[in-house]
Protein backbone atom coordinates (compact mmCIF):
# COMPACT_ATOMS: atom_id res chain seq x y z
CA UNK A 1 0.00 0.00 0.00
CA UNK A 2 1.21 3.53 -0.66
CA UNK A 3 2.14 5.66 2.29
CA UNK A 4 -0.22 8.37 3.47
CA UNK A 5 0.58 11.61 1.66
CA UNK A 6 0.37 15.19 2.81
CA UNK A 7 -2.15 17.30 0.90
CA UNK A 8 0.12 19.60 -1.11
CA UNK A 9 3.03 21.85 -0.18
CA UNK A 10 2.61 25.63 -0.13
CA UNK A 11 4.93 25.83 -3.14
CA UNK A 12 2.80 23.35 -5.10
CA UNK A 13 -0.41 25.18 -4.19
CA UNK A 14 1.15 28.48 -5.25
CA UNK A 15 2.17 27.04 -8.63
CA UNK A 16 -1.31 25.58 -9.12
CA UNK A 17 -2.90 28.89 -8.12
CA UNK A 18 -0.75 30.88 -10.56
CA UNK A 19 -1.52 28.36 -13.30
CA UNK A 20 -5.25 28.63 -12.57
CA UNK A 21 -5.15 32.44 -12.79
CA UNK A 22 -3.12 32.28 -16.02
CA UNK A 23 -5.66 29.90 -17.56
CA UNK A 24 -8.48 32.21 -16.45
CA UNK A 25 -6.79 35.19 -18.14
CA UNK A 26 -6.42 33.21 -21.36
CA UNK A 27 -10.08 32.27 -21.02
CA UNK A 28 -11.09 35.94 -20.82
CA UNK A 29 -8.99 36.68 -23.91
CA UNK A 30 -10.73 33.80 -25.70
CA UNK A 31 -13.99 35.74 -25.50
CA UNK A 32 -12.71 37.54 -28.60
CA UNK A 33 -14.27 35.50 -31.46
CA UNK A 34 -11.12 35.56 -33.62
CA UNK A 35 -9.06 34.11 -30.78
CA UNK A 36 -11.55 31.47 -29.70
CA UNK A 37 -11.06 29.18 -32.71
CA UNK A 38 -7.61 30.38 -33.83
CA UNK A 39 -5.79 27.11 -33.05
CA UNK A 40 -7.87 24.93 -35.37
CA UNK A 41 -5.90 23.37 -38.23
CA UNK A 42 -7.17 21.46 -41.25
CA UNK A 43 -3.68 20.24 -42.20
CA UNK A 44 -3.92 16.46 -42.56
CA UNK A 45 -0.54 15.75 -40.93
CA UNK A 46 -1.26 17.96 -37.93
CA UNK A 47 -4.74 16.45 -37.68
CA UNK A 48 -3.27 12.92 -37.64
CA UNK A 49 -0.74 13.80 -34.92
CA UNK A 50 -3.26 15.44 -32.62
CA UNK A 51 -5.91 12.80 -33.26
CA UNK A 52 -3.38 10.35 -31.82
CA UNK A 53 -2.66 12.62 -28.85
CA UNK A 54 -6.35 13.08 -28.08
CA UNK A 55 -6.66 9.31 -27.47
CA UNK A 56 -4.71 9.85 -24.23
CA UNK A 57 -7.92 11.45 -22.97
CA UNK A 58 -10.14 8.59 -24.13
CA UNK A 59 -11.81 6.08 -21.75
CA UNK A 60 -10.08 3.09 -23.40
CA UNK A 61 -6.64 4.54 -22.57
CA UNK A 62 -7.69 5.16 -18.97
CA UNK A 63 -9.08 1.62 -18.62
CA UNK A 64 -5.87 0.00 -19.85
CA UNK A 65 -3.67 2.16 -17.61
CA UNK A 66 -5.82 1.58 -14.51
CA UNK A 67 -5.76 -2.18 -15.12
CA UNK A 68 -1.96 -2.18 -15.39
CA UNK A 69 -1.58 -0.05 -12.25
CA UNK A 70 -4.00 -2.29 -10.33
CA UNK A 71 -2.14 -5.47 -11.27
CA UNK A 72 1.45 -4.25 -11.22
CA UNK A 73 1.65 -1.19 -8.95
CA UNK A 74 -0.90 -0.44 -6.23
CA UNK A 75 -4.58 -1.33 -5.83
CA UNK A 76 -5.48 1.61 -3.62
CA UNK A 77 -3.99 4.12 -6.03
CA UNK A 78 -5.70 2.46 -9.01
CA UNK A 79 -9.00 2.59 -7.12
CA UNK A 80 -8.61 6.26 -6.23
CA UNK A 81 -7.54 7.09 -9.77
CA UNK A 82 -10.69 5.41 -11.08
CA UNK A 83 -12.89 7.31 -8.64
CA UNK A 84 -11.26 10.61 -9.54
CA UNK A 85 -11.95 9.94 -13.22
CA UNK A 86 -15.53 8.74 -12.69
CA UNK A 87 -16.61 11.66 -10.50
CA UNK A 88 -14.96 14.10 -12.91
CA UNK A 89 -16.78 12.43 -15.81
CA UNK A 90 -20.07 12.77 -13.92
CA UNK A 91 -19.47 16.42 -13.03
CA UNK A 92 -18.57 17.15 -16.64
CA UNK A 93 -21.83 15.60 -17.83
CA UNK A 94 -23.83 17.75 -15.41
CA UNK A 95 -22.09 20.97 -16.43
CA UNK A 96 -22.53 20.17 -20.13
CA UNK A 97 -26.27 19.76 -19.59
CA UNK A 98 -26.52 22.98 -17.59
CA UNK A 99 -24.79 25.14 -20.22
CA UNK A 100 -25.83 23.17 -23.35
CA UNK A 101 -23.18 24.97 -25.35
CA UNK A 102 -22.93 23.88 -29.02
CA UNK A 103 -19.58 22.80 -30.41
CA UNK A 104 -17.77 24.91 -33.03
CA UNK A 105 -18.65 24.73 -36.73
CA UNK A 106 -15.44 22.77 -37.34
CA UNK A 107 -17.00 19.78 -35.53
CA UNK A 108 -18.29 18.42 -38.82
CA UNK A 109 -17.94 15.01 -40.46
CA UNK A 110 -20.55 14.04 -43.04
CA UNK A 111 -19.44 10.40 -42.89
CA UNK A 112 -20.79 10.14 -39.32
CA UNK A 113 -24.44 9.28 -38.60
CA UNK A 114 -25.27 12.72 -37.21
CA UNK A 115 -22.92 14.59 -39.52
CA UNK A 116 -20.62 15.61 -36.65
CA UNK A 117 -17.43 14.27 -35.04
CA UNK A 118 -18.70 14.62 -31.47
CA UNK A 119 -22.44 14.65 -30.76
CA UNK A 120 -22.42 15.91 -27.16
CA UNK A 121 -22.32 19.53 -25.96
CA UNK A 122 -19.07 21.45 -26.01
CA UNK A 123 -18.60 23.24 -22.67
CA UNK A 124 -16.61 22.12 -20.78
CA UNK A 125 -14.37 19.74 -22.74
CA UNK A 126 -14.68 16.25 -21.24
CA UNK A 127 -11.30 15.10 -22.54
CA UNK A 128 -9.54 18.12 -21.03
CA UNK A 129 -11.29 17.99 -17.65
CA UNK A 130 -10.86 14.24 -17.32
CA UNK A 131 -7.21 14.50 -18.35
CA UNK A 132 -6.71 16.82 -15.37
CA UNK A 133 -8.54 14.41 -13.06
CA UNK A 134 -6.64 11.34 -14.31
CA UNK A 135 -3.16 12.55 -15.17
CA UNK A 136 -3.28 15.20 -12.45
CA UNK A 137 -4.01 12.62 -9.75
CA UNK A 138 -1.24 10.46 -11.20
CA UNK A 139 1.09 13.46 -10.83
CA UNK A 140 0.08 13.72 -7.18
CA UNK A 141 0.89 10.04 -6.62
CA UNK A 142 4.36 10.34 -8.14
CA UNK A 143 5.21 13.88 -7.03
CA UNK A 144 7.88 12.70 -4.58
CA UNK A 145 9.36 10.00 -6.82
CA UNK A 146 11.90 10.03 -9.67
CA UNK A 147 13.12 13.54 -8.92
CA UNK A 148 16.12 15.05 -10.73
CA UNK A 149 17.89 17.75 -8.70
CA UNK A 150 14.69 18.09 -6.64
CA UNK A 151 12.69 18.63 -9.84
CA UNK A 152 9.57 16.38 -9.99
CA UNK A 153 10.04 14.88 -13.44
CA UNK A 154 6.84 12.81 -13.70
CA UNK A 155 4.43 15.63 -12.70
CA UNK A 156 6.07 17.91 -15.28
CA UNK A 157 5.72 15.29 -18.03
CA UNK A 158 2.10 14.59 -17.11
CA UNK A 159 1.31 18.32 -16.97
CA UNK A 160 2.61 18.66 -20.53
CA UNK A 161 0.46 15.67 -21.47
CA UNK A 162 -2.65 17.37 -20.03
CA UNK A 163 -1.84 20.49 -22.04
CA UNK A 164 -1.37 18.48 -25.26
CA UNK A 165 -4.66 16.61 -24.79
CA UNK A 166 -6.47 19.90 -24.22
CA UNK A 167 -4.89 21.62 -27.22
CA UNK A 168 -5.56 18.59 -29.42
CA UNK A 169 -9.30 19.07 -28.96
CA UNK A 170 -9.10 22.54 -30.50
CA UNK A 171 -6.72 21.56 -33.30
CA UNK A 172 -8.92 18.68 -34.49
CA UNK A 173 -11.92 21.01 -34.42
CA UNK A 174 -14.21 19.48 -31.79
CA UNK A 175 -13.86 22.29 -29.22
CA UNK A 176 -13.14 25.98 -29.08
CA UNK A 177 -10.76 27.63 -26.64
CA UNK A 178 -13.51 28.53 -24.16
CA UNK A 179 -14.46 24.85 -23.83
CA UNK A 180 -10.86 23.97 -23.01
CA UNK A 181 -10.25 26.82 -20.58
CA UNK A 182 -13.45 26.06 -18.68
CA UNK A 183 -12.55 22.38 -18.50
CA UNK A 184 -9.05 23.05 -17.17
CA UNK A 185 -10.33 25.46 -14.51
CA UNK A 186 -13.08 23.07 -13.39
CA UNK A 187 -10.68 20.13 -13.56
CA UNK A 188 -8.09 21.77 -11.32
CA UNK A 189 -10.72 22.73 -8.73
CA UNK A 190 -12.17 19.21 -8.82
CA UNK A 191 -8.73 17.59 -8.49
CA UNK A 192 -7.78 19.68 -5.46
CA UNK A 193 -11.12 18.87 -3.81
CA UNK A 194 -10.67 15.15 -4.50
CA UNK A 195 -7.11 15.09 -3.17
CA UNK A 196 -8.26 16.86 -0.01
CA UNK A 197 -11.47 14.88 0.62
CA UNK A 198 -10.40 11.34 -0.31
CA UNK A 199 -8.23 10.81 2.81
CA UNK A 200 -11.16 12.01 4.93
CA UNK A 201 -13.87 9.79 3.47
CA UNK A 202 -11.89 6.60 2.79
CA UNK A 203 -11.06 5.78 6.45
CA UNK A 204 -14.72 6.27 7.40
CA UNK A 205 -15.83 4.00 4.56
CA UNK A 206 -13.28 1.35 5.56
CA UNK A 207 -14.74 1.20 9.08
CA UNK A 208 -18.02 -0.18 7.69
CA UNK A 209 -18.79 -3.88 7.49
CA UNK A 210 -18.41 -5.67 4.16
CA UNK A 211 -22.19 -5.81 3.64
CA UNK A 212 -22.58 -2.14 4.53
CA UNK A 213 -19.89 -1.22 2.01
CA UNK A 214 -21.65 -3.22 -0.71
CA UNK A 215 -25.02 -1.65 0.05
CA UNK A 216 -23.58 1.87 0.12
CA UNK A 217 -21.77 1.30 -3.18
CA UNK A 218 -24.96 0.09 -4.87
CA UNK A 219 -27.04 2.93 -3.43
CA UNK A 220 -24.56 5.66 -4.42
CA UNK A 221 -24.16 4.24 -7.94
CA UNK A 222 -27.90 4.09 -8.55
CA UNK A 223 -28.49 7.47 -6.91
CA UNK A 224 -25.95 9.21 -9.12
CA UNK A 225 -27.53 7.69 -12.21
CA UNK A 226 -31.15 8.36 -11.26
CA UNK A 227 -30.68 11.90 -9.94
CA UNK A 228 -28.91 13.12 -13.07
CA UNK A 229 -31.22 11.22 -15.41
CA UNK A 230 -34.35 12.75 -13.89
CA UNK A 231 -32.72 16.19 -13.82
CA UNK A 232 -31.90 15.93 -17.53
CA UNK A 233 -34.29 13.38 -19.09
CA UNK A 234 -33.48 14.49 -22.62
CA UNK A 235 -29.70 14.47 -22.26
CA UNK A 236 -28.09 15.20 -25.64
CA UNK A 237 -31.34 14.54 -27.54
CA UNK A 238 -31.90 18.17 -28.50
CA UNK A 239 -28.34 18.48 -29.77
CA UNK A 240 -28.66 15.35 -31.88
CA UNK A 241 -31.85 16.57 -33.53
CA UNK A 242 -30.28 19.98 -34.15
CA UNK A 243 -27.40 18.28 -35.93
CA UNK A 244 -29.77 16.24 -38.07
CA UNK A 245 -33.27 17.84 -38.09
CA UNK A 246 -34.75 14.97 -40.09
CA UNK A 247 -34.51 12.75 -37.01
CA UNK A 248 -37.77 12.23 -35.17
CA UNK A 249 -37.60 13.33 -31.55
CA UNK A 250 -37.22 10.23 -29.34
CA UNK A 251 -39.06 9.81 -26.03
CA UNK A 252 -37.67 10.92 -22.70
CA UNK A 253 -34.74 9.03 -21.19
CA UNK A 254 -33.41 7.67 -24.51
CA UNK A 255 -29.78 7.83 -23.47
CA UNK A 256 -28.42 9.10 -20.18
CA UNK A 257 -24.91 9.18 -21.66
CA UNK A 258 -22.29 10.01 -19.05
CA UNK A 259 -24.71 9.38 -16.21
CA UNK A 260 -25.40 5.74 -17.07
CA UNK A 261 -21.72 5.19 -17.80
CA UNK A 262 -20.60 6.54 -14.43
CA UNK A 263 -23.33 4.74 -12.50
CA UNK A 264 -22.63 1.44 -14.24
CA UNK A 265 -18.85 1.58 -13.97
CA UNK A 266 -18.97 2.74 -10.35
CA UNK A 267 -21.33 -0.12 -9.51
CA UNK A 268 -19.30 -2.77 -11.32
CA UNK A 269 -15.88 -1.56 -10.28
CA UNK A 270 -16.94 -0.76 -6.72
CA UNK A 271 -18.55 -4.12 -6.03
CA UNK A 272 -15.72 -5.96 -7.77
CA UNK A 273 -13.10 -4.08 -5.77
CA UNK A 274 -14.85 -4.83 -2.48
CA UNK A 275 -15.22 -8.54 -3.25
CA UNK A 276 -11.57 -8.76 -4.28
CA UNK A 277 -10.50 -6.98 -1.10
CA UNK A 278 -12.60 -9.27 1.07
CA UNK A 279 -11.89 -12.66 -0.50
CA UNK A 280 -9.01 -12.58 -2.99
CA UNK A 281 -6.77 -10.01 -1.31
CA UNK A 282 -4.40 -9.71 -4.25
CA UNK A 283 -1.15 -7.90 -3.43
CA UNK A 284 0.76 -6.38 -6.38
CA UNK A 285 3.97 -6.26 -4.35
Amino acid sequence: MTEKKDFLSKKALMIIGITWVAILIVGLISLIPEVNEALYSDNSTIQAIFNAITYLGEPIAFIVIVAILYIAYNKKFAKNLTLSLLFSYYLNGLVKQIFQDPRPATNTDLTEDLGVIESSYGFPSGHSQNAVAFWGYSSYEFKDKNKYNEIPIIPIILSVLIFLVAISRIIIGVHDLQDIIGALLIGICFLLAFIYLEPIFTPQFNKLSFIAKLVLTVVVSLALFLIATFMFPRAYVELATQNLPSLSLPPDYPDAGAFSLVGGVLLGFGVGYLIEQEYVKYDPS
